[in-house]
C-alpha cells in the first residue's frame, strides 16, 4: 500500500484542505511537476542535515544505498545512480593492511558492514574529503602524508573520488540515489475531472514519515498556484519561503 507521502496519496490530501475536486484547475501535469521539485529539494535538505542529525536517515532510507567500490589507480568511480554522498567514505584497516575484510557482504547496509568488520577483525577509518588543493599539499608533504589511519580524498569529478594512500583496494560509500521522475497517472473524464490511473503512475517510495515536510511544501505551492496559475519557478518560491 502506498504511503501517505506518495504521489498517489498526496494530491487528495492537498485538495481536501481546499475542498476541491480533482479537476484541471489543479492539473496532474502541474501537480506532478511540483511534487518532483519538492521531492528533490527535500532530499537535498535531508542530505545537508546528515550526519549532524542522524534521524534524517529514517526519511531518506528508501533512497539510500551502500556499496563497496574498488579503487583503481587511486580513483573510486561512484555508481551511475549516485546523487549525493552521506557522511564520509570508509576504508578497511586490518592486520595485513591490504584494504580487504572478509568476503562480500549481502545485503550491504551500514549495520551489516559494521558486523562484517567485527567478524573479520577489521576496523574502519573515515576518508576525510578535502579540497583538491589541500589533497595535493598533503600528498606532497613529508610529515603530514595520508596513511591508512588517516586517509584523505577529494572529488575529482561529480562521480569520482581521488583517494590516498594509493594502494587501497576498496572503499565503502553510503549514498543517496539520483532522482526519478514520478508521474501521477490519470484518466480524464467528460466533465473535465480525472481519476487516478495506477497503470500509468510512477509512484515515489517516500514513507509516511516524510508526509509533513512534503505536504507543507506542496500546500505552499498549491496556494501560490491557486492565486496565479501562470506563475512558475516553484523551487525559487520554496527557497524564498524558507520551506527547506
Amino acid at each position: 500500500m502506498a504511503s501517505s507521502a506518495s504521489i498517489q496519496n498526496m494530491l487528495p490530501a492537498i485538495l481536501s484542505v481546499g475542498n476541491q475536486e480533482q479537476s484541471q484547475f489543479y492539473s496532474p501535469r502541474v501537480y506532478t511537476a511540483q511534487y518532483n521539485i519538492v521531492s528533490s529539494l527535500l532530499k537535498s535538505a535531508l542530505v545537508k542535515a546528515f550526519p549532524s542529525n542522524p534521524m534524517v536517515l529514517d526519511q531518506l532510507d528508501p533512497f539510500v544505498e551502500m556499496k563497496l567500490l574498488p579503487v583503481v589507480d587511486g580513483f573510486v568511480d561512484l555508481p551511475d545512480n549516485y546523487r549525493d554522498i552521506l557522511g564520509t567514505p570508509y576504508i578497511f584497516v586490518n592486520q595485513k593492511s591490504d584494504g580487504e575484510c572478509g568476503g562480500d557482504i549481502e545485503p550491504l547496509t551500514a549495520q551489516t558492514f559494521k558486523v562484517q568488520n567485527l567478524k573479520g577483525g577489521c576496523r574502519t577509518r573515515p576518508v576525510q574529503i578535502v579540497p583538491e588543493s589541500e589533497f595535493h599539499y598533503r600528498t606532497d608533504s613529508t610529515y603530514n602524508y595520508p596513511t591508512l589511519e588517516a586517509p584523505i580524498g577529494y572529488f575529482a569529478g561529480k562521480k569520482r573520488i581521488k583517494i590516498c594512500p594509493y594502494d587501497l583496494s576498496k572503499v565503502a560509500v553510503m549514498f543517496v540515489v539520483e532522482d526519478v521522475q514520478y508521474i501521477y497517472g490519470y484518466i480524464t473524464q467528460p466533465d473535465d475531472t480525472f481519476l487516478f490511473d495506477p497503470t500509468t503512475t510512477v509512484d515515489s517510495p517516500w514513507g509516511s514519515n516524510a508526509f509533513e515536510p512534503i505536504f507543507n511544501a506542496m500546500m505552499a505551492l498549491y496556494s501560490v498556484y491557486s492565486k496565479d496559475q501562470e506563475m512558475g519557478g516553484w523551487a525559487n518560491i520554496l527557497n524564498e519561503k524558507g520551506i527547506f
